[in-house]
């Protein structure tokens, strides 16, 4: 793991939305979510599961209803404390929301690009990330699917991770991934853009070049898209060095999308 340490631009005005042409690429997808109320379902689905699971204290869960339009031209992604005792007689857990193209918009290679502002409090992480099903595959390679992490944010800090999985997740699993420090990250709204072609990935923030990599071997298959909250009451992702404990956090808390934008090259 490397780490960074970056100067981060003034954060965009949010009446000044980036353009959707972007030179040398053609438009495909996107979601400016307009509105208030839920999201569309012909472009998102929401999951709704135990996410986090922790037996010796609360869980974190997936729940549809903390992911939805505010009305402001964002799609809204909350984490907050919920009375659990419906779902398993725990005296209190925690949920976040969730939306993912599956079976709805999948592609291989492109410019994907989600403009976001970042919560404020600590206890749990968002990030805007690509999935193939396929990662689950152990054959000493990423071409067959790679999980993508275009961004990773953590509530209480300026760090952010570029991050590739493969190889599934059990004891075949390899990664590679960037750590960095962008001082005013957590200010304003901020866009993440990955260009992946056959080569390689490569990540930026507000247009500067962040990272590169083909760690793995560049996945060659389709992949969907995910913006999601996390939080987990166990004890690595209490650590200071990730999301920090949640019990003393004031919820709820909220990650904003602006719009999610993809772009096939000419």
């Amino acid at each position: 793991m490397v780490l960074l340490i970056l100067a981060c631009d003034k954060p965009d005005d949010k009446k000044d939305d980036p353009p959707e042409f972007v030179d040398g690429w053609t438009l495909v997808w996107q979601d400016e979510f307009e509105g208030d109320g839920p999201v569309d379902s012909t472009k998102w689905e929401q999951p709704e599961y135990n996410r986090k699971n922790n037996d010796n204290g609360p869980d974190g869960w997936w729940l549809k209803e903390d992911s939805y339009l505010d009305g402001e031209g964002n799609l809204a992604i909350r984490a907050r404390r919920i009375d659990n005792l419906n779902f398993d007689g725990d005296a209190y857990d925690y949920s976040t929301g969730a939306v993912r193209s599956i079976n709805r918009f999948e592609q291989t290679f492109g410019r994907f690009e989600a403009r976001v502002k970042l919560p404020s409090q600590a206890g749990w992480w968002v990030a805007f990330w690509l999935m193939s099903p396929t990662v689950f595959n152990e054959d000493g390679s990423g071409q067959d699917g790679t999980e993508i992490d275009i961004m990773e944010g953590f509530g209480w800090t300026n760090k952010i991770f570029h991050a590739l999985h493969w190889d599934g997740y059990g004891a075949a699993h390899r990664s590679e991934s960037i750590n960095m420090e962008l001082p005013g990250i957590r200010d304003g709204f901020h866009t993440f853009t990955l260009e992946w072609n056959s080569a390689e990935y490569i990540f930026f923030v507000d247009s500067v070049e962040t990272w590169r990599s083909s760690a793995g071997g560049v996945s060659q298959v389709p992949a969907y898209i995910k913006l999601t909250g996390e939080l987990s009451t166990t004890p690595g992702a209490i650590g200071d060095w990730w999301a920090n404990d949640p019990e003393f956090v004031y919820f709820p808390d909220y990650y904003l999308i602006d719009y999610v934008r993809v772009w096939i090259e000419d």
